[in-house]
């Protein structure tokens, strides 16, 4: 593709500064960036503002929602910003660059005791920088929440090629804006202990006990950090056949605790399964991203937790078997990924299933995930969030 004289101007320009961490584009995009440090990052955002071209951050690539960039723009990786940073000796908090893997970020937390509040199901694929730009709904969001209520502040390079930190209200501008309002180049993010935290699993013979016991847990709230469920054919991927499935992690806190989620899960039909076979089911809770072979496309709905059941029930009654592994929020809402099942691996939904996926969460009061992002991320964009200039 031929491109204008003063693209062909900037393009040589970077390929300058950048050298082989400038790679040209036949069509689409005009090129792809690898900047090494934040002063790069910057030079960058100028050089391109110097020419009118939008800079659009490209992560590992892992959102199926999102459609690639359109138009004359300049790609971002920033999979080279990987630094790790304690700021305080307490370790209350970190200091991540974009470029790391969640799962690399949890694992070297670990090692001094530090956890993450909230990562993603696909953590051993996802990029920091990449699930900051969309915000979601993870693996802790029980305790925790949405990723977005855990980040207190980012470093963000604006389209003028500023540098700014963001703390508080305005760190909303930057979380689920999709790179719109800057390239991110810097997170902190809470930490939390790992002291006490412990796997648990229950099987239910049919959706609507599950759905039960999922509402019983949000009206109890025993310490759970995590509580996830799915359906058998997505249960049978986790080693447990023709069964329902609950599992999670409780935040410990002694045999009370331990007593009610007991009571909780056998009062609404739960078999609770032994010690080794949930830490076994927790083991294998990042399996929709298994980094050895190609990720399938999930279809992503957002539904009222207290209604999940009827989703569920949908799945099992679809012209093709469906995978389905949810997530609850402590909001009260649960995210549910769908996948084909091709044999005894998970497949990309197809559009007409994922039309169908989409039909029973509206029906029970849920929303297509990537609508629901969008929503957030105007909503917080125009509730008084002010812009990073």
């Amino acid at each position: 593709m031929k491109r204008s004289p003063s693209f062909r101007e900037l393009l040589e320009s970077l390929e300058g500064s950048f050298g082989d961490r400038c790679r040209r584009h036949g069509a689409g995009p005009l090129a792809t960036v690898l900047p090494a440090s934040v002063e790069e990052v910057v030079s960058l955002a100028r050089a391109a503002r110097r020419y009118s071209v939008a800079l659009h951050p490209s992560g590992a690539e892992m959102d199926p929602d999102l459609s690639p960039p359109e138009g004359e723009v300049i790609l971002v990786s920033t999979r080279m910003l990987r630094a790790v940073r304690f700021p305080d000796e307490e370790r209350r908090r970190v200091e991540v660059g974009p470029g790391v893997l969640w799962l690399e970020l949890e694992n070297e937390l670990h090692t001094v005791h530090r956890a993450l509040p909230v990562y993603p199901t696909s953590a051993p694929r996802t990029t920091v920088g990449g699930w900051l730009a969309r915000d979601g709904v993870g693996v802790g969001s029980f305790a925790c929440g949405w990723l977005g209520e855990n980040v207190l502040s980012v470093r963000v390079v604006t389209p003028e090629g500023h540098l700014r930190t963001l703390e508080g209200a305005q760190v909303r501008s930057v979380i689920g804006a999709l790179g719109k309002t800057g390239v991110i180049v810097q997170a902190t993010l809470r930490l939390r202990e790992t002291t006490g935290d412990r796997p648990f699993a229950a099987v239910f013979e049919r959706a609507s006990d599950l759905q039960r016991a999922v509402v019983s847990l949000l009206e109890q709230r025993p310490p759970l950090w995590h509580l996830g469920f799915a359906n058998p054919p997505m249960a049978e991927t986790l080693g447990v056949r023709g069964r329902y499935l609950l599992f999670g992690a409780s935040l410990g806190g002694g045999a009370e605790p331990e007593d009610l989620l007991a009571r909780i899960l056998a009062g609404n039909r739960g078999r609770s399964l032994d010690v080794a076979e949930a830490y076994r089911v927790w083991g294998s809770r990042f399996f929709p991203a298994d980094p050895s072979r190609p990720t399938p496309s999930p279809g992503r709905v957002l539904v009222p937790a207290s209604r999940a059941g009827g989703v569920l029930e949908h799945a099992g009654a679809a012209p093709v078997r469906l995978a389905v592994l949810g997530s609850v929020s402590r909001d009260g809402s649960a995210l549910l990924l769908a996948f084909a099942v091709s044999g005894k691996r998970l497949a990309s939904l197809g559009a007409g299933d994922e039309a169908g996926l989409v039909g029973a969460a509206r029906s029970a009061g849920g929303e297509l995930y990537h609508e629901v992002l969008r929503r957030r991320a105007v909503r917080d964009y125009t509730d008084g969030s002010e812009r990073p200039e």
